[in-house]
């Protein structure tokens, strides 16, 4: 080995050590904290409010990058709990877990990366559902609720990939007054 290529080796070690090998934190789960906030598992029904509804525009027409600004109600102390699970929708329970099992997800909140499997998912029913030309499809949203929603800036991205369908990679940023 040539001097020089053993004093740069040396030096990325040193840098290396120095630094403590930082990485980014570990995905957080069903009862770990954000702030002050914590995530738990569960559905939209046991959720004081979903920032999906009239708030943020969840409709995704096709994959692709998309960012969105949202306008939640002004801060109430009732909205203890916000239910920010997001999923997939089709007319039949055959087609959804078929377009299923083709995605790969994944969350962040707050900069935050969410282990998702963990939260689980959960299906419903939406009557009238204006996206599929008000016909009624079936929705399956992962379970995830925001409990203790902190007035500010928050931002979440959820990220949805599948060799056949392409990449959706969407981001809504609100802001709790």
């Amino acid at each position: 080995m040539r001097r020089a290529s053993m004093f740069v080796l040396l030096a990325l070690t040193a840098v290396l050590v120095g630094s403590g090998f930082r990485s980014a934190p570990p995905p957080v789960g069903p009862g770990d904290k954000i702030g002050t906030m914590t995530l738990v598992r569960g559905g939209e029904r046991e959720a004081d409010d979903e920032l999906w509804h009239g708030y943020c525009d969840a409709v995704i027409p096709k994959p692709g990058r998309y960012r969105r600004t949202c306008t939640p109600p002004p801060f109430v102390p009732y909205l203890r709990r916000l239910f920010i699970g997001y999923g997939d929708w089709e007319r039949t329970r055959k087609a959804l877990d078929s377009a299923w099992k083709q995605l790969k997800w994944e969350l962040w909140f707050d900069g935050r990366r969410v282990n998702l499997s963990r939260f689980g998912t959960d299906d419903r029913p939406l009557y009238s559902f204006p996206a599929a030309g008000g016909k009624q499809v079936i929705l399956r949203e992962w379970s995830v609720i925001l409990v203790g929603v902190t007035k500010g800036k928050h931002v979440i991205r959820y990220r949805s990939t599948s060799r056949s369908l392409g990449t959706t990679d969407a981001t809504w940023t609100f802001t709790v007054r």
